[in-house]
């Protein structure tokens, strides 16, 4: 019988209660992707000799007595190819960046260092993070998409690879590849989680996040990684403002939402949400009501799209002077953004500004928002993926967590997401966990892959 790495919570447990040594851990990673890897392509670099250095003097740390508590003690990390890290290169899934090493770490992963893990490696991303998806591959069925920005995350995640990679997202990068792959996705409340080394893609947009196979796990992540201090009164405003709405809460109203991408919802998806609000429904304090915002957020999509394209057009001027080495998707977004003119980008601006109030307006009658994360199954690779409602959250700044709960007619994973009001973090991982998801996704791993990880176990 296989021995799988144990996932992120419970390891580091073992890790600080003596049970388990950071090395054995890390040892078991690098068994689990030197089996599997060479078949999905979840990892854009790893070394098993560097892994192996930094377990070892992991070993040396008296981990019972070591504080703060909790700490990641030990805990392998995969890192989306867009984070700087000191000690891997940073190619960004892009040939015009292939071989940049950058020297130092990315705020989050300098944190989680400080705390005691260790990064196994980096994780496969799509060509500056956007659409050009890289050649992983999707565990389950290798025909259908993976995701696109954080596939390798996903990928690595939910076969097991790391308990928890680094991802994040400007549209539906995290929660698309968790629905696809049956792992937990979570996007913070913008401007919790610190971007400094990450890759700039759009200043409004781009957020940090994670993904692993319990909602646990998140909410350690969150425990480390989460800014805190004067030096963010925002952020503090909006946790203790959330913190006093939630205290000694009892009872919830969630709301069962309609939001722009529900038409294209299949039909036995919408069946099996609606078996999965009816049980939601009859738990003690809980309350649902029906929520439809498609009209009211109709503006969303074209207003990420003028925003996304200009930003973009702007942050990667250097990189397009080598057209031969930028993919025909990253050119036409740029052709596109030639005719976005700067008073266009202005007012989509002013629309997101918007868009957040009427997010903060809607919350003030509802705990939490819930709905089908994606429109089905994974689709065919070589098909373009429906449209969802994943970049909302992410253009209103509002927590969302992807959980892999339904199932669409091949047995295929399919996310629903629970989003709440901005800063609610804390209390939206509390209250999924308790009430929707507290237990852990098993790993995944293909038939016919299983006998490679005893071989070299």
């Amino acid at each position: 019988m296989t021995t799988y790495p144990p996932l992120l919570t419970p390891g580091v447990r073992l890790v600080r209660d003596g049970e388990l040594k950071p090395s054995e851990w890390a040892n078991m990673c690098c068994n689990m992707i030197e089996a599997l890897d060479s078949d999905l392509k979840a990892w854009s670099y790893f070394n098993r000799d560097q892994v192996m250095e930094r377990a070892t003097a992991l070993d040396a740390i008296d981990w019972k007595t070591e504080k703060p508590d909790p700490v990641l003690a030990g805990a392998p990390l995969g890192v989306k190819d867009i984070f700087n890290t000191a000690d891997h290169p940073n190619s960004m899934g892009s040939l015009a960046r292939a071989g940049y090493w950058p020297g130092n770490d990315a705020r989050v992963v300098g944190w989680s260092k400080l705390y005691g893990a260790q990064i196994i490696g980096k994780t496969t991303t799509a060509e500056f993070a956007v659409d050009w998806a890289p050649e992983t591959v999707n565990p389950r069925s290798p025909g259908l998409h993976a995701g696109t920005s954080s596939t390798g995350a996903a990928v690595a995640v939910a076969t097991g690879m790391v308990p928890c990679s680094f991802a994040t997202q400007s549209a539906g990068s995290i929660a698309r590849p968790a629905s696809y792959n049956g792992v937990v996705g979570y996007k913070p409340s913008f401007g919790l989680i610190p971007r400094t080394g990450v890759l700039k893609t759009c200043d409004t947009l781009d957020s940090v996040g994670w993904i692993t196979r319990s909602v646990e796990d998140a909410q350690l992540i969150l425990n480390i990684a989460r800014v805190r201090g004067e030096s963010y009164p925002m952020s503090m405003r909006g946790i203790q403002k959330n913190t006093e709405r939630f205290a000694d809460r009892k009872t919830f109203k969630v709301a069962a939402l309609k939001a722009p991408g529900w038409d294209q919802i299949a039909d036995d998806i919408n069946d099996k949400m609606s078996d999965m609000l009816m049980q939601l429904n009859n738990k003690p304090g809980i309350s649902l009501v029906d929520l439809d915002l498609r009209e009211t957020l109709a503006t969303a999509h074209p207003t990420h799209a003028t925003i996304y394209d200009k930003s973009l057009a702007y942050y990667f001027f250097r990189e397009l002077g080598e057209r031969d080495k930028i993919s025909p998707v990253f050119n036409a977004i740029v052709e596109r953004a030639k005719h976005i003119t700067p008073e266009d980008f202005h007012n989509a601006m002013a629309e997101q500004d918007r868009l957040v109030g009427v997010m903060e307006q809607e919350f003030k009658d509802v705990d939490f928002l819930v709905l089908p994360t994606t429109a089905n199954e994974a689709p065919k690779s070589d098909q373009p993926e429906p449209k969802d409602s994943s970049l909302i959250w992410t253009m209103t700044g509002c927590p969302s967590v992807t959980l892999p709960l339904l199932e669409g007619a091949n047995g295929l994973p399919v996310g629903v997401t629970v989003v709440g009001p901005k800063y609610s973090d804390m209390q939206l991982l509390e209250f999924v966990r308790r009430e929707i998801m507290p237990d852990p996704i098993d790993v995944f791993v293909p038939a016919g892959i299983a006998g490679k990880i005893d071989s070299v176990a």
